[in-house]
């Protein structure tokens, strides 16, 4: 049965992308080395299909293999779900080999190398994307799919099972940013006999305590288990999110709060979660328990999940931690049936579904009355406009600020460098309770208006110097100018005298002049004890790292005082 599979594979590779894989550089090598090559790209770009709506064309290109390609084979960038999938490709003719210990490493080494933009280490391929790479990299919330694509077996042997191991401790060690997955032969069989890429999405569904809405527009809701949803993922990826205005937005607080519940918690999750609506071409409801409300099975065609994206790659995601839960834990589903639905009415629901009652952490703070006692100082005594919640217009930088700007400055002037990192990394966790700290250390009764308008116009300068330091800077300097924004903006306000930033006399445009030094200064210290101490950390996780930040402040702090006491005596 392998060798009829790998057949299917090889001829749908064939027909799928013949036309689309660069095979220039093997113009002189024999049929044999050429045909294996361009099956083991194909397949790279088969593999980027499996996680992206890209065609084959589209998919063909993201292919890098070939000389120096430094272990990646594939790399596609999805700036909206704000991922990048990298793929090490092996063609297996047996259907039964796996990935070495060799390619496993090479692999892994050649991802570190691109994290820390050493590009030169690449082939022309990848060194054609060096912005779209950049520019992903730049971005504190991108994370990583790390795609091993072979015809062979999934299972990979203990020491390259360990290389993958070691990275994704190493990356994930203050919040998910890596992961992995592993296709095999029969991974690629299911996708080539569905038609991936482009096929209408149907499955049957088994819906317990089920119920129906027949006019104007056929629905059915009921629960279905968590297992279910996850092999919905597992099966079909993101083309079930196909008509969704967004995909599953990747390591977000919110998944992480999903996943934990399935985890922790599955009796509850029902109780906790919006659940999950799909539109359907057709529902059709089978003759088994057709009499009985409580079990009922349904035929759906062409599905496409527009509210719950979020939910179902969390579920999926606990599903990969191989933990109890996901069998107990019970999803609320709705299936809306297009058929006699006027034209528009897909479209209407996805948008609405998707804006209709949503709340961020951020909504709850317009509740807290320091916030609307902070909005009327502003406005009384410094002629500044409050922006609290969504949908208020932003003020012009000289005009105002935002409760977002204040929570950012506010934090990384708070001398617990935490509360920076969270500034960073976390956001919604200074919003999560307005009635305890972390928000009420923020937010509360001897918090006037001067501070948080001082702190935010310190902010802005250490940001418009870091934008100018940027664009002199290269490699993992300007990383660092990027990554760690935050722990830099807290390390300047370390610098500054706060003792009178509530003072209405004060003389706070003295303090304001030094900042642009500050930041330059505090930029070289922080890189610096970061080569020292931390030169093979992930910088984006490094910046997300408590404990890391909180060593690194204390040893910029204490070099500090060091060559002040130095001065001191001369």
């Amino acid at each position: 049965m392998k060798r009829l599979w790998v057949r299917h594979v090889k001829e749908a590779l064939h027909t799928g992308f013949a036309e689309h894989i660069d095979m220039s550089d093997y113009a002189k090598a024999s049929d044999s080395v050429r045909e294996k090559s361009f099956l083991s790209r194909s397949l790279a770009a088969l593999a980027v299909q499996r996680f992206t709506e890209l065609s084959a064309a589209e998919a063909a290109a993201t292919v890098v293999d070939g000389s120096g390609d430094n272990g990646i084979d594939a790399i596609a960038i999805d700036p909206l779900q704000r991922r990048v999938i990298l793929v090490q490709s092996k063609w297996d003719g047996s259907g039964d080999g796996s990935l070495g210990l060799g390619d496993s490493r090479h692999f892994t080494a050649g991802f570190r190398d691109l994290l820390d933009t050493k590009f030169d280490r690449f082939n022309a391929r990848l060194r054609a994307q060096e912005a779209k790479i950049t520019d992903a990299l730049d971005d504190v919330d991108v994370t990583f799919i790390l795609v091993v694509a072979t015809t062979g077996r999934t299972d990979l042997a203990a020491p390259s099972s360990a290389v993958f191991s070691d990275l994704l401790d190493e990356m994930n060690e203050s919040q998910q940013v890596v992961s992995m997955e592993t296709l095999g032969l029969s991974d690629f069989h299911s996708f080539i006999s569905e038609g991936l890429g482009g096929s209408r999405i149907d499955f049957g569904v088994q819906l317990e305590n089920w119920g129906t809405v027949s006019e104007p527009y056929e629905a059915y809701y009921g629960v279905v288990t968590a297992s279910s949803v996850a092999n919905w993922y597992e099966h079909f990826g993101d083309r079930l999110f196909s008509q969704n205005i967004r995909k599953s937005l990747g390591n977000t607080s919110v998944n992480e709060a999903v996943t934990h519940t399935i985890l922790k918690d599955p009796q509850h999750f029902w109780y906790f979660n919006n659940g999950v609506t799909a539109l359907c071409e057709s529902v059709k409801k089978t003759a088994r328990g057709a009499a009985s409300r409580t079990f009922g099975d349904f035929s759906l065609t062409g599905v496409s999940i527009v509210n719950g994206a979020q939910t179902v790659a969390s579920i999926h995601q606990a599903a990969h931690k191989g933990e109890a839960g996901l069998d107990e834990a019970m999803v609320w589903v709705r299936f809306i049936s297009l058929e006699g639905c006027p034209e528009g009415f897909a479209t209407a629901v996805t948008r609405a579904t998707n804006t209709q009652n949503t709340v961020e952490t951020r909504d709850f703070v317009s509740l807290d009355p320091e916030q609307g006692r902070l909005r009327t100082e502003l406005v009384l005594s410094l002629k500044k406009t409050y922006s609290i919640k969504r949908g208020e217009p932003v003020p012009s930088p000289e005009h105002g600020c935002t409760v977002v700007d204040a929570t950012v400055a506010l934090a990384c002037a708070n001398r617990e460098p935490s509360f920076a990192v969270m500034a960073k990394s976390r956001m919604g966790s200074l919003w999560e309770s307005i009635e305890k700290a972390p928000y009420r250390t923020l937010f509360n009764p001897r918090i006037g208006p001067y501070r948080v308008w001082r702190c935010v116009e310190v902010m802005r300068e250490v940001d418009a110097t870091l934008t100018r330091l940027k664009g002199q800077l290269d490699g993992r300097p300007r990383s660092i100018c990027l990554q760690g924004n935050r722990l830099v903006l807290h390390l300047v306000f370390r610098e500054l005298d706060l003792q009178r930033i509530e003072d209405p006399e004060y003389d706070w445009s003295s303090e304001l002049k030094r900042v642009p030094g500050l930041t330059e200064q505090s930029l070289m210290s922080l890189t610096e004890c970061i080569n020292e101490a931390y030169s093979n950390n992930y910088l984006t996780s490094l910046f997300k790292n408590i404990t890391k930040c909180r060593d690194l402040v204390q040893k910029v702090r204490s070099e500090k005082e060091g060559s002040n006491k130095e001065i001191d005596g001369q």
